[in-house]
């Protein structure tokens, strides 16, 4: 059997909040090193970063998931009027547009209103359709960004991503990176998620790889920091009394990936079954969750 593909695993629970915060709904990361698991919980997304940016030690391969988007659906970017390949380019605007402070005060509502007033400003008809991002706060609330889930129009790109899709035709609910707020929601942490990992490439450059935008549907190259994105709900996890879920998920989610790498199955992982003529949609913009296997899964 060969060795594993990786030193240490890391899974991290990613939060929107936008004041310090611990416990419950907070940012928490599991690292299974030497099948020790430490877990931390920081308070922002500033110290959070700091903890993942440690983790890229050189000489060490650390693969990192976690469980927020990295993609949007087709069409999004080039929609929003962005240029390049359609992943990078989202993620350098975000990188750009979300700011968040030490104490975790964000612009994620008014960056995604701007996106939608994007898109709507090439919809090449007399009306101006909300959306796609919905969910936001009343005082945020306007004909471009709603409250409630829009009536969606014909022309948004995609509510879902293939591997969304895939999910949802195994029986599993993810939920839509369009929607900003609301219990589960994750468009939120996505949008501040994104911008924070495209910090952390400036600051790790070639030591930081993104499974599959930088790597193919492949084994990632050796590096010293891969990021994945994660589903901890795909794997049914126990959580014990007192125990905060997302902490339990964490934990639970890195020692499983852990234990498929020690048994050399984690590797397969990284070559799902895609049908033919998508491949490019995934890698160049949608992205794909680590442990979903492609077609039939």
């Amino acid at each position: 059997m060969n060795p594993p593909l990786f030193d240490r695993i890391a899974v991290v629970d990613w939060s929107a909040s936008a004041s310090p915060k611990t416990g419950p709904d907070s940012i928490w990361i599991a690292v299974i090193d030497d099948g020790s698991c430490t877990l931390s919980n920081p308070p922002t997304r500033r110290a959070a970063l700091g903890e993942m940016a440690a983790l890229a030690e050189p000489g060490r391969r650390t693969l990192m998931g976690v469980d927020f988007s990295l993609g949007y659906p087709t069409g999004t970017a080039e929609l929003a009027g962005l240029v390049g390949v359609p992943w990078a380019a989202l993620w350098s605007h975000l990188g750009a547009s979300i700011t968040d402070d030490e104490q975790n005060r964000n612009n994620r509502f008014d960056v995604a209103q701007r996106l939608n007033d994007s898109m709507a400003a090439r919809w090449q008809r007399p009306e101006r359709p909300a959306g796609p991002f919905w969910g936001c706060p009343p005082s945020k609330a306007n004909a471009s960004l709603t409250i409630t889930k829009p009536n969606r129009a014909q022309g948004w790109p995609p509510e879902w991503r293939i591997v969304e899709q895939q999910l949802r035709s195994a029986g599993h609910r993810p939920f839509s990176c369009w929607q900003l707020l609301g219990a589960g929601a994750v468009g939120s942490q996505s949008l501040v998620g994104v911008a924070a990992l495209e910090r952390l490439r400036q600051i790790l450059g070639r030591r930081l790889a993104v499974w599959p935008f930088d790597t193919g549907l492949d084994t990632p190259p050796v590096t010293d920091l891969v990021v994945a994105e994660v589903w901890p709900s795909l794997w049914d996890v126990t959580v014990p009394i007192g125990v905060v879920k997302d902490a339990a998920q964490v934990e639970a989610t890195a020692r499983r990936l852990t234990q498929l790498d020690a048994g050399g199955e984690l590797e397969a992982l990284f070559r799902p079954r895609i049908d033919e003529g998508m491949e490019s949609t995934v890698v160049d913009e949608e992205g794909w969750v680590l442990g979903v296997v492609g077609s039939g899964n």
